[in-house]
């Protein structure tokens, strides 16, 4: 027992392992700090690209719509949107979203008949899963509708959703 300790003594009494020690601690925080930096300008790049603000203050379905897909023509099918037929509380309306197209980079979901249409939107990465599981707020009963960007096209899918008490004021 005595060795130990005086073992334990002797590196905290020795300035070169002390110092040691710094240096590491010194430049391991250096370089974590670059890493963080890096890392959050890249997320928060991507995180502002290309985000249709107009389209969210939209209070109309069509201004929205063409807010955040402008004259693109959109192609009915490959998007799978699964969303109750009635919603007994339209505050919150459970939606999934998936698809087999490849290369997504973003997943819409609207209400057209909400108070501000544009609901959300998910952004996907490299070859990450295109699924989207959320729940909604619809103010009464409306389409649900989501958008897929895959490869520069757009794809969609609509489901009919009846809300017996409403979420949006």
């Amino acid at each position: 027992m005595l060795a130990n300790t005086q073992i334990f003594q002797i590196l905290i009494n020795d300035e070169d392992v002390m110092n040691i020690s710094k240096r590491k601690f010194i430049q391991g925080s250096l370089y974590s700090g670059v890493f963080a930096v890096l890392g959050k300008a890249t997320f928060l790049q991507s995180a502002f690209a290309e985000y249709p603000t107009a389209a969210f203050d939209e209070t109309e379905y069509e201004p929205a719509l063409k807010g955040l897909i402008g004259d693109a023509e959109m192609q009915e099918g490959n998007v799978t949107l699964d969303a109750p037929e009635i919603a007994e509380n339209g505050a919150t309306v459970p939606v999934k979203v998936s698809t087999d197209l490849d290369n997504v980079e973003w997943i819409s979901i609207l209400g057209d008949k909400n108070p501000r249409p544009w609901i959300s939107r998910f952004y996907f990465h490299g070859k990450s899963k295109p699924f989207v599981s959320t729940r909604i707020k619809l103010r009464e009963s409306s389409n649900v509708v989501a958008i897929v960007k895959a490869d520069g096209k757009l794809y969609t899918s609509k489901s009919a959703v009846k809300v017996t008490a409403g979420g949006c004021v």
